[in-house]
């Protein structure tokens, strides 16, 4: 056996079953090692930044451990933007990368990088093998490390180590760390009761924490009669159409969301890190359930924070809670988000052309099946699906949450896939990340991956122009040249058809879920859609008045 052979087996022991990367000099060694087993298989991408999303994917929707691998140099700094994304999203992630031969480290030979440097950031932890007697100890490591840090742990193998004969007892895999075994103190749980039953008007701020604890979030919920907020990645534990639930909060959320911050004395935080502090309660007192340490009171002060797994303090706080409480709060966000569903529903039925992006992701609401996984990309596509599309209890819905980086949608979806072959995966692009690594589709193809991929194609990044013209400044940089993505996919092996219609969509939608091939959706939406914040200063209607200005008369 080789440190390659023992790489593998030890991947194998933690549930690998797929590395992500592209074959490369300075990892032949761990390819072949791959070619002569059949526990662990190589997915060969076209660029190993969607080698990186797609490892990042598969471990924020499975929470195992995924693997993505490059070569020496460039193969190594491509894969750096997916690395992100899933230390930001707190997914275990291990990247493996080549790396020149002893020899040569420190002095500039061919694709030298220092990657223990590069890596130093991104990765809980780093480490270069430089001997073939300590490369199990230090994968293993890795492999722990990832896990129960949930985040990204980085080896780097030198190409004269990998091939090295070593001797290793593929019997001792660390075990994984489980979070879920931390509790609070009792008697934290008792003050946080007893401040919960005082309180008269208490909100809920859910976030992707909560993802295993939807029901004992809902009991909660009842038993304090309050409402909940949620996060836009908490979209796939509870989404607006549950009673119970008033939107989100944030740029992309609702009005109702807003008003309960303002209007509660008592927010319960659990299992978010919700980084915008504008939209925090000014005068309520704060309690954080949060299985990281570090998150307690980062964002906001908190009186009260207890760390642990969501679902067991919650079902700890609804048995200690004094019922039956008061639910005019409740009823008073109740009516709100009712008043907030009708102006959205509204939206949604408009079929005015060009094609209005709510009345899209409600027919792909409509069109996806109850098993359906939905990636959104960054942008204007992450704010329609934000608001528009609806995500019924056993779906899944991801994204890019903490980096908010492009092109992770339809690189993530063939992670999503390979880790969920027996559910339908939708990838929902804007056209410019689509086309940031469009190459990929061909990927999807050569895997016989049945992605839906629906492009809005607007030909402009629509995102960056509201951000442009909040600050009074005119749209400019942000059109797009676009080739024609259907022919794309076509040319690359799937099936692709444009839409320009309203009344194109649903039967579009109903072919494209009929494939079992990669299916693409070239849909031209209306590039002067605006999606509004759900407040709006006087300083930002007059920036957009004179932004609009600008592009009409110039600065």
């Amino acid at each position: 056996m080789n440190v390659a052979d023992a790489l593998i087996q030890i991947l194998s022991a933690h549930g690998v079953r797929r590395l992500f990367g592209i074959p490369g000099d300075a990892i032949n060694d761990v390819t072949d090692a791959i070619r002569r087993q059949d526990e662990v298989t190589f997915i060969g991408v076209r660029h190993e930044e969607a080698g990186a999303f797609a490892a990042s994917a598969m471990a924020k929707l499975t929470g195992q451990l995924a693997v993505c691998v490059g070569t020496a140099g460039p193969g190594a700094i491509h894969l750096l933007n997916g690395l992100y994304d899933a230390k930001l999203d707190h997914a275990p992630v291990l990247a493996i990368t080549g790396q020149v031969a002893r020899g040569f480290i420190g002095t500039q030979a061919h694709q030298e990088v220092d990657l223990k440097a590069l890596f130093a950031d991104v990765a809980i932890y780093n480490e270069t093998i430089t001997t073939p007697d300590q490369a199990p100890e230090i994968l293993l490591r890795a492999c722990h490390a990832a896990i129960a840090h949930r985040g990204v742990a980085h080896v780097s193998i030198p190409t004269d180590v990998a091939g090295q004969p070593v001797d290793f007892d593929a019997c001792r895999p660390l075990g994984p760390a489980l979070p879920g075994r931390i509790a609070p103190h009792p008697g934290d749980c008792v003050e946080a009761a007893r401040m919960i039953s005082a309180a008269s008007k208490v909100a809920i701020l859910a976030g992707i924490g909560c993802a295993g604890a939807r029901d004992a979030l809902i009991a909660f919920a009842e038993a304090a009669k309050a409402p909940i907020v949620r996060s836009l990645r908490a979209k796939e534990v509870i989404d607006d159409d549950h009673p119970l639930c008033i939107g989100g909060l944030g740029l992309l959320g609702g009005y109702p969301g807003v008003k309960a911050m303002d209007r509660c004395n008592l927010l319960v935080m659990v299992g978010t890190d919700f980084p915008y502090l504008d939209f925090y309660p000014k005068a309520a007192k704060v309690i954080q359930i949060d299985i990281e340490p570090t998150h307690i009171g980062r964002r906001a002060p908190v009186d009260l924070g207890l760390v642990g797994d969501a679902g067991s303090i919650l079902t700890a706080l609804t048995e200690a809670l004094e019922t039956p409480r008061d639910d005019e709060f409740l009823r008073d966000m109740q009516m709100e988000m009712t008043r907030w569903r009708t102006s959205r529903d509204q939206a949604e039925a408009d079929t005015t052309t060009p094609i209005r992006p709510p009345h899209l992701m409600r027919a792909i609401s409509e069109a996806a099946p109850d098993n359906a996984i939905f990636l959104a990309d960054t942008g204007t596509a992450t704010a329609w699906t934000a608001r528009h599309l609806h995500v019924r209890p056993g779906q899944r819905y991801s994204l890019s949450g903490g980096l908010a980086t492009m092109a992770f949608a339809f690189a993530g979806a063939i992670g999503a896939q390979l880790a969920f072959p027996d559910r339908r995966v939708v990838a929902i692009c804007g056209d410019g990340a689509f086309a940031m690594l469009m190459g990929d589709f061909v990927t999807a193809v050569k895997y016989s991956l049945p992605i839906v991929t629906v492009v809005l194609n607007n030909a402009k990044l629509g995102f960056i122009q509201l951000e442009l013209e909040a600050k009074g400044l005119p749209d400019w940089g942000t059109d797009l040249t676009n080739p024609d993505f259907t022919a794309v996919a076509e040319a690359c092996g799937g099936w692709g058809r444009k839409v320009s219609a309203a009344d194109e969509i649903g039967p579009a939608l109903e072919d494209a879920f009929a494939q079992d091939r990669p299916a693409l959706l070239d849909v031209m939406v209306d590039p002067d859609a605006l999606i509004m914040p759900p407040k709006v200063s006087v300083s930002q209607a007059v920036n957009f008045g004179m932004a609009k200005l600008r592009e009409i008369f110039g600065s």
